[in-house]
């Protein structure tokens, strides 16, 4: 039985595949839903389900093609899928209220515009054409002959090396261009979201005008460049206890700037425990049986079972299992692991070796020759079969069984680190998250979001703690301990930030107190050599680092970092030869002392204010639309089902 499953695997794991993968659809999907409610809504506009699956499966064959897609990467996809919904949805509202249409002008320029845009459509329709031929093909004859005659129907400009745009823009102007399926595509994208678009940004920044004079501040500022004599002392040589900071501080703090601390998104903070999903010792002997099953179907010479077909149907190395197993890199140049590489050069020529232990799994190895190069070292062309030691389903239901008897227990009455606790288990806090987000030390857990926000056309099915989640590496339950919506502000989501950032600012008040009480000897040492470090002027004056730097303000300064805005108020004013005050900065304190300052010459100046003024209006442009849009999207009320038919 075994020999004749092994030798039809392909077609079990197939079969089976299969069914796992209409299983994983019934369970992931709610299809009653389906009947009852849409997608989504946004301003009574709504978006059906067969819409939002067609784009998501277009995407999907698109940019994914042949790929493999964990859940993760399906519930991104469709936030994002529904955001694109949601985006074109409030877009073509903006469009009605402001009248935008495209002309046929606009269309044409835009195609003979965009001629890589055109034929990267084209190259697409073609390459699924001929797929089509193949597929109907009734014989290769049949195939060559039907594929030739339609490359031959091609334009020109899609098949040639060298393209032509004269006879790409002369094709534009003949019905054959708009025979292609593509080709009405784009246009209707064009027509209906591409250029209307661009209308609005324009509208929308009509106003938008940097003056020469703004442009030559920029630029006289950023070309300027100053010799600095700089003292600094860093904040962290003034540590600060953590009951130097208190509740009441952090509160003051938090009230005085409370626009400052606005949610954007809905947030939620868990208490959890969870279980690592680790192989048992019993795993590894299952998994070690059954890789000697395989070894000794491939040594028995009745078997017709050959390692290349195995290792295809077997092995558990992406990278090489399409290939039949064999590796690219010969054994013997250190790089695999030693027992492998032990193993591998062991072998005879077309020996196929008892499984190998490594910290991959157990590895069947096929060794393909053997060569000696001219210094005598020895490698070996081999293929394997890998076979990955992973916790079983029996293991993972007994972890599962832990944390379920937690979750019955805290949804009848009992605390929920209480219930953890008396199992031996660690209760554990998340930071806060939102519908994008993971508990970072866990990663994504499908299922989480759905209980963390229920939908409320769905009954409550969950109880007071969450359903026994799992990844591959956890199993997980938990309970909600925080929940903030969009638009509230909640003191515990900053506490910590809060905290920190007082704390920062009382020990970089330390650092200008003690730059200020040392003032005097800073502007008093004289370095004994010129080219001293800052570390000899550090040893002169303790904590007091003194370095000679060259920059302007946007470049490096100790103390103050990057293109820090404190730098030019610093220097306004300031004359040259002499020390400033302390300024108390995000790094401690400092001191600045400008040696020399040298202006840009004028056609330099003049030169960077046309590039300036351009840069700063498409950019100032850029940022004001999207944030007209992002406007638009935070301010209008969205209905999303999403967790209706898929358990995210």
């Amino acid at each position: 039985m075994l020999t004749w499953i092994n030798e039809k695997a392909k077609w079990v794991i197939v079969i089976f595949a299969a069914g796992i993968v209409v299983g994983l659809l019934a369970m992931d999907r709610v299809p009653k839903t389906a009947q009852s409610y849409p997608m989504g809504i946004v301003n009574d506009h709504k978006i059906s389900y067969a819409e939002f699956d067609s784009r998501v499966k277009m995407v999907v064959q698109n940019n994914y093609r042949g790929q493999h897609l964990e859940d993760e990467q399906y519930t991104q996809l469709r936030s994002e899928v529904f955001r694109s919904f949601v985006r074109q949805i409030l877009m073509n509202e903006q469009f009605e209220k402001a009248g935008l249409a495209t002309s046929v002008a606009e269309l044409k320029s835009e195609f003979k515009r965009n001629p890589d845009a055109v034929r990267g459509r084209l190259v697409q329709e073609a390459q699924a054409r001929l797929y089509a031929i193949q597929q109907q093909a009734t014989s290769q004859e049949d195939l060559m002959q039907r594929s030739q005659a339609y490359i031959a129907s091609l334009p020109k400009f899609i098949v040639d090396t060298v393209f032509n745009k004269a006879e790409y823009d002369a094709w534009l102007e003949t019905p054959e261009a708009f025979r292609w399926s593509m080709m009405l595509n784009y246009e209707e994208e064009l027509k209906s979201s591409i250029i209307p678009a661009r209308q609005l940004q324009a509208l929308v920044t009509a106003s938008i005008h940097p003056t020469s004079l703004e442009a030559k501040w920029s630029v006289e500022r950023r070309l300027t460049d100053f010799e600095f004599e700089v003292a600094s002392v860093s904040a962290s040589d003034f540590t600060v206890a953590d009951d130097a900071i208190d509740d009441a501080m952090v509160k003051g703090y938090f009230n005085a700037h409370q626009d400052s601390f606005f949610v954007t998104n809905d947030v939620v903070k868990f208490q959890y425990t969870v279980l690592p999903v680790e192989a048992t010792a019993g795993d590894d002997a299952r998994i070690r049986e059954y890789a000697m099953t395989l070894f000794y179907q491939l040594s028995d010479t009745s078997s017709t079972a050959n390692f290349e077909d195995m290792a295809r149907i077997s092995s558990e190395d992406p990278g090489s299992a399409e290939n039949g197993g064999l590796l690219e890199q010969p054994a013997g140049l250190g790089a695999f692991v030693p027992e492998f590489e032990k193993a591998a050069l062991a072998l005879d020529s077309g020996a196929i070796s008892e499984p190998v232990k490594t910290r991959f799994g157990y590895h069947i190895i096929k060794s393909y020759g053997k060569t000696t190069d001219s210094t005598g070292a020895v490698t070996a062309k081999v293929g394997h079969i890998l076979l990955v030691v992973n916790a079983s389903s029996e293991t993972v239901d007994s972890l599962e069984n832990i944390l379920t008897g937690i979750k019955s227990d805290v949804d009848n009455g009992k605390a929920f680190d209480v219930a953890v606790k008396e199992r031996n288990l660690e209760v554990k806090e998340s930071e806060w998250f939102n519908r994008d987000g993971n508990i970072a030390e866990l990663g994504y857990l499908k299922g989480l979001a759905s209980f963390a926000w229920p939908n409320e056309n769905l009954p409550e099915e969950y109880g007071i703690s969450s359903p026994v989640l799992k990844n591959n590496k956890w199993v997980f339950v938990g309970v909600k301990v925080g929940d903030v919506k969009a638009g509230g502000r909640e003191i515990g989501l900053y506490y910590d930030s809060i905290k920190k950032n007082l704390a920062a600012k009382k020990a970089a008040g330390a650092a200008a107190l003690y730059l200020n009480s040392v003032a005097e000897k800073v502007k008093a040492y004289v370095p004994a050599n010129p080219e001293d470090s800052a570390a000899v002027a550090a040893a002169a004056i303790e904590k007091v680092s003194i370095e000679t730097k060259n920059a302007s303000v946007d470049g490096y300064i100790p103390g103050f970092g990057y293109a820090n805005a404190n730098v030019a108020k610093v220097l306004n004013g300031q004359k040259i030869g002499e020390w400033g005050p302390v300024v108390e900065t995000d790094q401690g304190a400092v001191m600045v002392k400008v040696i020399s300052k040298k202006t840009p010459e004028e056609e330099a100046v003049a030169s960077s204010v046309k590039e300036e003024s351009s840069n700063t209006a498409r950019f100032a442009a850029m940022t004001v639309f999207n944030d007209f849009v992002g406007n638009i999207e935070k301010s209008t009320p969205v209905e999303n089902n999403l967790d209706l038919f898929y358990k995210d």
